[in-house]
């Protein structure tokens, strides 16, 4: 298998079934077998014939373009520094689209998503992340500059595990989600 192939799969895997749990994402049990039926969600919940993803899968994008965008100028011009400043200001550009307007005014933008109208729909983002990315973001991790607990931060990192970015994820999970249920 390809390495393009298993990026692929990783993201449009996790894209998937982040759009199929999307629309019971903060439900209880008892709501969803109310709503869909005592076997729960068994298809996509279409908005305008679409089905949604959350900020989930919005910022799993945006740290593939740091990924990418780190390995490109290392290719290109032999050097780079280290792949989560990259992903760093790839969140920054997330962090846009989540409070300004489409279209951004132009001007520098790390991300080539933030040219994509449907990266601009807030979905349920975690108030620590936005604030986390607000400060700026490069929290350590012996340093955590959030305390949010949701499982976004998981599901953030899983395209550093297609590359030789090691020593990322950790990192990563920590500029906007940190707490007792992380696993390391």
């Amino acid at each position: 298998m390809r390495d393009q192939d298993k990026f692929r799969g990783c993201l449009i895997g996790g894209a998937a079934g982040d759009a199929l749990g999307y629309a019971v994402e903060l439900m209880s049990e008892e709501q969803i077998i109310r709503k869909y039926g005592p076997k729960g969600i068994l298809g996509y919940d279409l908005s305008l014939g679409a089905a949604r993803i959350s900020d989930d899968t919005q910022m799993t994008l945006f740290t593939a373009t740091g990924l990418l965008g780190g390995t490109t100028r290392g290719l290109r011009r032999g050097i780079h520094a280290s792949y989560t400043s990259y992903i760093n200001d790839s969140y920054k550009d997330w962090l846009r689209t989540q409070t300004e307007i489409y279209p951004l005014k132009p001007g520098h933008h790390y991300s080539w998503l933030v040219n994509v109208p449907g990266m601009f729909v807030r979905r349920t983002p975690e108030v620590t992340c936005i604030s986390a990315l607000r400060r700026g973001g490069g929290g350590t991790t012996q340093h955590a500059i959030s305390q949010g607990t949701d499982g976004g931060g998981l599901t953030r990192v899983a395209p550093v595990g297609l590359t030789s970015a090691t020593g990322c994820s950790g990192l990563i999970r920590k500029w906007t989600k940190s707490g007792p249920r992380w696993l390391p």
